[in-house]
């Protein structure tokens, strides 16, 4: 297992496991560690179209009633948008440079790694998991450390690649068709740990026949902009071509999921399983919806349209009802947390991210500066930026790079994320600032000199012909 140096502003494993010993000595009530771990994630969520966030329709009422129970941070950020690069960072605890898990939505994580699910196995914990999205499938080894693994499209006598076919195997309905009973099943588990996994608000952005459009006319069901559709096959919403009605259509999804969101938490409170339950609920990555130009996809680009992604966690035993963290976070923090809540004195080598604890126990102060780093890259010419944010400015580098015989230099993007949320004016155009000295220094030493890293395909890839149906239903080009 490699266990990489501590990255720039993060403690060490020692430290992380001494603050968790901490938090709990002087948590409220001196509440147990969870029973229970119930991980819901959703698929290519972003943030900013949560009612829990501030967007303005209502697509997150389930959410909300879990947020209020619990803890909400407000910056949390993706280490890669892409969906199995970036559940191998939370499953693994490092970031996509360190393992070399880069750029791909239909990954492998090699055996070297002692898994998330594989180290709560480990403490005895029953472990299983629903899962919606293919590239999520057993075949690429994602059901390591799980007692069941269960998958949405397994129903289906074969994988279809066309987008409204695979839709109907993959839906939030579906996967609460399986995960209620599954949660049933092991109602009596002395540990449990359940990953549910939605997908819904991918492209392309269909909702199931009976269920009818809420946004659709709404007050703001605004404007006259079209869209551009790289791979229409997988993104088409018939001969629709305007935005207003694609955003109504995702936001449509997310009110879907939401909704099953809540049909879940509600089976899960009457089976008694959420009385001593850590509930942790988040994205792998967000969405561009036209973003710098780039439509209905997430990956190619280094913007929070594609990284910013929910992250609320709720135990009413011991996490202060309400709260939000306003301090940037990452994914790759979630194992690091779950370790030191649940087996301090069992550290983990080799994590990358820091214990959530002091924000959620409210015991020992929580760092008084933060950083979230983050990683993307795709599409032709290749390209592998790296990005940096505090709580108010974002650095991006790119890498220097060849191009058609010709020699492009690395170049930077600032950003002052308060004044400009969309990432639209770059600072670094008007010369060099002392924010962006502060964030490169930052950059430079949390990338330990690298610029391009990814591991042989062969060591990380599973051409089956399940994993490329998939792929082309998702609209991925792999």
């Amino acid at each position: 297992m490699r266990t990489p140096p501590p990255s720039p502003r993060r403690p060490r494993i020692a430290l992380l496991a001494a603050a968790a010993l901490l938090a709990a000595a002087c948590g409220p009530a001196d509440a147990p560690a969870p029973r229970h771990v119930l991980l819901i994630t959703v698929d290519t969520l972003r943030a900013d179209h949560l009612s829990l966030y501030g967007y303005p329709r209502s697509t997150s009422p389930a959410l909300e009633e879990l947020a209020a129970a619990g803890v909400t941070f407000d910056r949390a950020f993706a280490q890669w948008p892409k969906t199995g690069t970036s559940f191998a960072s939370a499953f693994v605890g490092q970031y996509p440079q360190t393992t070399g898990l880069t750029h791909k939505a239909a990954v492998r994580v090699p055996d070297e790694y002692l898994t998330l699910p594989e180290f709560l196995s480990q403490l005895g914990f029953t472990t299983v998991a629903v899962v919606s999205n293919a590239v999520l499938g057993d075949h690429l080894g994602w059901n390591r450390g799980f007692d069941e693994y269960l998958e949405t499209w397994g129903l289906a006598p074969e994988t279809s690649e066309d987008p409204v076919e695979y839709r109907k195997v993959v839906n939030a309905r579906v996967v609460n068709e399986l995960a209620l009973p599954l949660l049933e099943k092991h109602r009596g588990a002395g540990r449990l740990f359940a990953w549910i996994h939605y997908s819904d608000p991918h492209a392309p952005y269909l909702l199931p026949a009976d269920v009818d459009n809420p946004f659709v006319g709404d007050p703001f069901y605004l404007g006259e902009e079209e869209v551009r559709l790289e791979d229409p096959r997988a993104t088409a919403l018939g001969d629709r071509r305007d935005l207003k009605h694609y955003v109504a259509q995702y936001d449509a999804n997310v009110r879907f999921a939401d909704d099953h969101l809540g049909e879940l938490l509600a089976g899960a409170r009457e089976l008694g399983l959420l009385e001593d339950a850590a509930v942790i609920f988040t994205s792998d990555h967000g969405e561009s919806l036209g973003e710098h130009d780039y439509f209905f996809a997430h990956g190619r680009l280094p913007y929070n349209d594609g990284l910013h992604v929910p992250l609320v966690v709720s135990y009413p035993p011991a996490v202060a009802p309400g709260r939000r963290v306003a301090a940037p976070v990452e994914l790759v923090d979630l194992y690091p947390t779950l370790q030191a809540w649940l087996a301090p004195e069992r550290p983990v080598p080799g994590l990358e991210g820091r214990s959530l604890l002091p924000w959620l126990l409210a015991a020992a102060p929580p760092p008084a500066e933060t950083l979230a780093f983050s990683q993307a890259g795709g599409g032709s010419p290749l390209t592998h930026f790296r990005a940096v944010q505090d709580g108010r400015f974002k650095l991006i580098y790119h890498p220097p790079m060849r191009h058609k015989g010709r020699e492009i230099p690395a170049r930077w993007e600032l950003y002052d994320l308060e004044a400009d949320p969309g990432e639209t004016r770059n600072l670094a155009a008007d010369g060099e600032t002392p924010e962006l000295r502060r964030l490169a220094k930052d950059l430079r030493g949390w990338m330990k000199g690298s610029d391009w890293i990814r591991r042989p395909a062969a060591e990380i890839e599973a051409r089956s012909q399940e994993t490329l149906k998939a792929l082309r239903a998702l609209g991925y080009a792999e």
